[in-house]
């Protein structure tokens, strides 16, 4: 009996040292580490918003409605509950008992069971997700993109050849009382005028842009404060109260830089068909007023006349307005759409082995306008647009909609960097502070 007692008393005190080493290590087990969970939250809201954006791109080539969704807020919960007790176990002499629920077993002086220790963890992230169809979001999300918005994206590295591609619904060309259109949208219209004496389409204007180095200049303006009394009395002295108002104005204006380092990127019978088929002189160009920094623009001369819906460069040595009409961020999502249909269908008719059905005005020696947009001074990537169908790969972003699945391949440097924009793009044209219908930013002829 004895022996029992001592050997009980051995146990219970080896029972309490593995106690405590169980303490201990429960207790570093329990700790949160913060960086893998926060690095695991932040890569799935990455591929969250990027899916989102490829999920209305398709939409948008299905003619599908675009829905659009945030992530408001996400909260990352973990539990970890533990006990730990001792086991049952038996002092005295042996006893059998005749009961057979007794508490003991037979031959067995000490019983382990599922209280004696236990763990459990839960781990979950709670999210709240909005929808984004409000008034507020639509009134940012449909205004034409201004020119502010734009020195954006030129000032972050973004190609201006790209951007024009992206931002322009439209150019309008009006020479010596005659006014031209381009306006793409294909299939039926590839932006193709038969007015225009040299037959000029869509992707010429954009490559002419490109290569004249048009980009957009900004001058921040200081107003002196007005006069008038402070709060609760008379201004001393006839001094003036209040703080000087600044404002920002951005024009369209032509860099010979920007022009040297397009033209140095771009194929040489490019730019040489380009100088074919420009109205203005490179030289007159840039000797013109509306040369980035030229002295002469004067935001204050016209401040208060209401800028207009167009983005208009008026060239009055030679009687030439030209006019960019900016799309909006709904416009770039449909636009994006539109060159996935253009795709789906070339991919169709080579299986075919037919030729793309063009029903579209195409003037002759320019069938390159039938063509998917490529970027003529881009060489790592120069698809405007690149998606997969249907098939494997390493995805940058993947997808599904009612016809099968879609992916971005690794390789598509372009299209991730359309990505990023969509996303800038968004976040620019919805928020609280930038719905005003009229901007601040102005147009100065």
């Amino acid at each position: 009996m004895w022996v029992r007692v001592r050997l009980a008393g051995a146990y219970l005190a080896g029972m309490c040292l593995a106690g405590a080493c169980a303490v201990l290590l429960s207790a570093c087990a329990v700790v949160d580490p913060v960086d893998s969970r926060y690095d695991t939250i932040s890569r799935s809201l990455a591929k969250a918003r990027n899916e989102s954006i490829f999920l209305n791109i398709v939409r948008a080539s299905h003619d599908y409605p675009l829905s659009f969704v945030t992530v408001s807020n996400v909260t990352p919960t973990m539990t970890n509950t533990s006990s730990l007790g001792l086991p049952t176990f038996l002092f005295g002499p042996g006893f059998i008992s005749a009961n057979a629920n007794s508490l003991f077993t037979p031959g067995r002086d000490v019983i382990l069971s599922n209280t004696t220790a236990s763990n459990s963890t839960a781990v979950g992230s709670n999210f709240n997700v909005s929808t984004q169809e409000t008034s507020a979001f639509y009134q940012g999300f449909l205004r034409p993109i201004d020119l502010q918005t734009l020195d954006y994206f030129i000032r972050q590295g973004y190609p201006r050849e790209l951007l024009f591609w992206l931002f322009t619904d439209s150019f309008q060309l009006k020479v010596r009382g005659h006014l031209f259109g381009y306006h793409y949208a294909p299939p039926d219209d590839f932006g193709c005028s038969r007015e225009d004496p040299r037959h000029r389409c869509f992707v010429d204007w954009v490559r002419d842009a490109t290569l004249a180095g048009l980009t957009v200049e900004e001058k921040t303006v200081q107003k002196a404060p007005s006069s008038g009394a402070p709060k609760g009395g008379d201004a001393p002295n006839g001094s003036s109260s209040g703080k000087p108002q600044t404002t920002i104005y951005a024009r369209f204006c032509f860099n010979s830089v920007l022009a040297q380092q397009a033209a140095t990127l771009a194929p040489r019978e490019e730019v040489l068909r380009n100088k074919s088929d420009s109205d203005v002189d490179r030289a007159d160009l840039f000797g013109s007023d509306l040369t980035c920094g030229d002295k002469r623009w004067n935001p204050l001369a016209d401040a208060d006349v209401p800028q207009p819906d167009i983005l208009p460069l008026t060239f009055t040595r030679k009687d030439i307005v030209f006019s960019i009409v900016p799309r909006s961020a709904y416009g770039v999502f449909e636009f994006l759409g539109t060159l996935m249909k253009m795709r789906r269908a070339e991919l169709e008719a080579q299986a075919a082995g037919q030729a793309v059905f063009v029903a579209a005005y195409v003037p002759p020696g320019r069938q390159y306008a039938v063509r998917s947009p490529l970027l003529i001074t881009v060489h790592e990537d120069p698809e405007v647009l690149q998606v997969l169908r249907n098939l494997g790969g390493d995805c940058f972003v993947h997808t599904w909609f009612r016809d099968g699945s879609y992916c971005v391949p690794e390789e598509a440097a372009t299209t991730k960097r359309i990505f990023a924009l969509l996303a800038q793009l968004i976040a620019i044209q919805t928020a609280a502070g930038d719905l005003s219908i009229t901007p601040i930013v102005r147009v100065i002829q």
